[in-house]
């Protein structure tokens, strides 16, 4: 049975493309047990509905699992459509956060092109999926934990929710080879690396509960963590494969001074020589930490900031104070971090003008080198969301102007 995994495009031009961690896990398990798998970043190459159809038409799957952020829902639909038109026959399968929160409303809508979602973490599902494809034509899988799926008279099933993986030891490394790509760091117009870059994740979850995020239902406020002794070993195979520049893209990855000490200081025992970069929390900033970090070839550090008022951080329940942005930034300096970078958010729930300046003030005026700005957005799977649905402010099946590129449509939210 042949498999493809797509990270879908925007269909613009605005995206920094990273390495799609998540559907190369996915890839690699498949593959190691035995199935033929193919991976498109459409993201990464611009390719838009046309180019990706035209690819399959070439790799010919059977299933075409699409792993699916809320921002490239309506695209990644578009696409869907073009994939059933062309061959019916195909099973479409939809995953990650998207899929995980609104597989409902996602099947009330388009349940005449999608076959099933995949909700939560789906190395293990996805894989039970496809071996159950693979050898049954008219039976449902009604056992396999982690699933919605429509049965035979339309009525939507979900089954129970999969355990989230404990053991990320376990995993094996993906393959980087099964994308044919090479990434470059280009945020927002600024160059951050020109070399050979991929990411690594050592660790999934975090224990906080920021409005904003949607990790905290996904992951279900568990922090999991790989040894420190299965991430470098995997650092060492990046290295050995012309790799320069490494992005660490875990949802906290400094929670635990301790273990990424640990990992610093096998770093430097296995002599690796790759730059790499993470982010971190302002209330996780111990010299010894951030001493080791450089030490071991962190080159930049991006702090979440988010706002410079007080009374915002507390609506983000961001469980940070303002008064340890400085300090912060300080001890980062004297670790000698090269890059110190501030994420902000502007247009929270209630936010004033004077707000918005005194926050835009702090990060020009601050000693970080680079900061950012990103408006708040309200997605499924957050606080907000779910407030806002609550309090009658926002309804799921309202319509929406969505803005992608410079082109304006009106679109249904799901």
């Amino acid at each position: 049975m042949k498999i493809a995994l797509i990270n879908p495009s925007l269909e613009t031009k605005i995206y920094t493309p990273w390495v799609p961690l998540g559907i190369l896990y996915l890839g690699t398990i498949l593959k190691e047990n035995g199935f033929t798998v193919d991976i498109l970043d459409a993201a990464a190459k611009f390719y838009r509905k046309n180019e990706v159809l035209n690819w399959l038409k070439r790799v010919k799957p059977d299933i075409v699992g699409i792993s699916v952020f809320t921002v490239a829902f309506l695209p990644a639909i578009n696409l869907v459509k073009a994939i059933k038109s062309w061959n019916p026959s195909i099973k479409i399968v939809l995953g990650h956060y998207h899929p995980t929160m609104e597989a409902e409303n996602i099947f009330r809508k388009y349940g005449d092109y999608i076959d099933y979602c995949v909700r939560g973490e789906g190395e293990y599902t996805f894989l039970e999926l496809c071996e159950f494809l693979d050898k049954n034509d008219n039976k449902l899988p009604n056992h396999i934990n982690g699933l919605a799926f429509q049965d035979s008279n339309k009525k939507l099933v979900f089954t129970p929710d999969a355990p989230l993986i404990t053991d990320l030891d376990a995993l094996p490394f993906p393959d980087r080879t099964l994308i044919d790509f090479d990434y470059r760091w280009n945020f927002s117009g600024f160059e951050f690396s020109k070399s050979k870059l991929t990411s690594i994740i050592s660790s999934r979850g975090c224990p906080f509960n920021c409005s904003y995020c949607a990790c905290t239902k996904f992951a279900k406020r568990r922090f999991r963590q790989r040894s420190p002794e299965n991430i470098v070993e995997e650092m060492l195979l990046i290295e050995g494969q012309g790799y320069t520049q490494l992005n660490f893209v875990d949802d906290n990855f400094t929670l635990l001074p301790k273990r990424t000490i640990k990992i610093c200081q096998l770093i430097k025992k296995e002599k690796i020589d790759i730059n790499w970069h993470t982010d971190g929390r302002v209330d996780q900033t111990s010299h010894d930490m951030l001493n080791w970090m450089r030490k071991a070839g962190c080159k930049s550090i991006w702090y979440g900031f988010e706002s410079a008022n007080q009374r915002i951080l507390e609506i983000y329940n961001k469980r940070t104070k303002v008064t340890q942005f400085n300090e912060a930034i300080r001890k980062s300096r004297k670790a000698k971090i090269d890059l110190i970078v501030g994420l902000f958010m502007l247009g929270a729930p209630t936010e004033t003008l004077d707000e918005v300046r005194n926050t835009i003030n702090f990060a020009v005026n601050s000693d970080i080198d680079v900061p950012f700005f990103n408006v708040v957005e309200v997605f499924s799977g957050t606080k907000f969301w779910d407030d806002y649905i609550s309090k009658g402010i926002i309804n799921s099946n309202d319509k929406v102007n969505a803005r992608v590129g410079t082109e304006i449509q009106e679109a249904e939210r799901w």
